[in-house]
């Protein structure tokens, strides 16, 4: 076997090309190196399961940005449990030849809403001030913009495709002796959605509680449509039995 020849077999049992046998070794490296980072974490779930991961700090404390291993990969709107905190990968890179990069924002709020089926669903979410979004409602030809305003980022999936315009929520602080309810003025659901995946953005207005409202629980229009009274079944899951009139 002459030079060349022995040269194209080495190149060849590491991937085929000069290229693709960078990778490889690249791939190789960060396996073998990254354990001993202090952006390493293997105490991470990502939609439930455990994956180990990178994560570094921002400028801004409740955002991350987040690093997969090679040949693994991240969700694009997938929950993310780590270090007592609930956060959201609300922006996933395109670029993953080596690993997916993306970024994590801290949730601070779990919301609460009735689906037509009489089940309380709940999602971890973002709520930030909306003071900043134009949400005026035209009535009789005056327009009309509300006192307090709310953004929400929450994940896409088969519940939050259900929301729309009037839809109402309960969003306050659990301790607070008030509660404040919203509806939803602006959908936004092209947020940041790439492939079907990732995390839409809802503004809200402040609207006056009902009597449908239950407080207690934070869930709006709890007792509307029909629905006569309820019973929670599981607590974690706030999954709700109840009859109908």
């Amino acid at each position: 076997m002459s030079v060349w020849d022995a040269y194209a077999a080495r190149i060849g049992a590491r991937g085929g090309s000069k290229r693709e046998a960078s990778k490889r070794i690249a791939e190789a490296r960060l396996l073998t190196r990254l354990k001993d980072n202090l952006s390493y974490k293997d105490d991470v779930l990502i939609a439930g399961e455990a994956q180990c991961v990178a994560i570094t700090d921002t400028t801004d404390q409740s955002i991350k940005n987040i690093y997969s291993l090679p040949h693994e990969h991240l969700i694009h709107g997938g929950l993310v449990d780590w270090r007592d905190s609930k956060w959201l990968i609300t922006s996933l890179d395109a670029h993953n030849e080596l690993y997916d990069t993306g970024e994590l924002t801290r949730c601070n709020y779990l919301l609460k809403w009735r689906d037509d089926d009489g089940v309380v669903q709940e999602r971890w979410c973002i709520v930030q001030d909306g003071t900043k979004y134009l949400i005026g409602e035209k009535e009789k030809e005056v327009m009309t913009i509300g006192d307090s305003r709310l953004a929400l980022t929450i994940a896409k999936d088969e519940g939050t495709i259900t929301f729309h315009r009037g839809m109402r929520f309960i969003i306050d602080d659990p301790d607070s002796h008030e509660r404040l309810a919203y509806e939803i003025t602006k959908s936004n659901r092209m947020f940041n959605m790439y492939d079907g995946q990732g995390v839409y953005r809802f503004i809200l207005r402040e609207v006056t509680l009902t009597d449908d409202d239950d407080t207690e629980l934070q869930v709006a229009d709890y007792y509307g449509r029909g629905f006569k009274e309820a019973q929670i079944v599981n607590p974690e899951t706030v999954r709700t039995e109840g009859k109908w009139l």
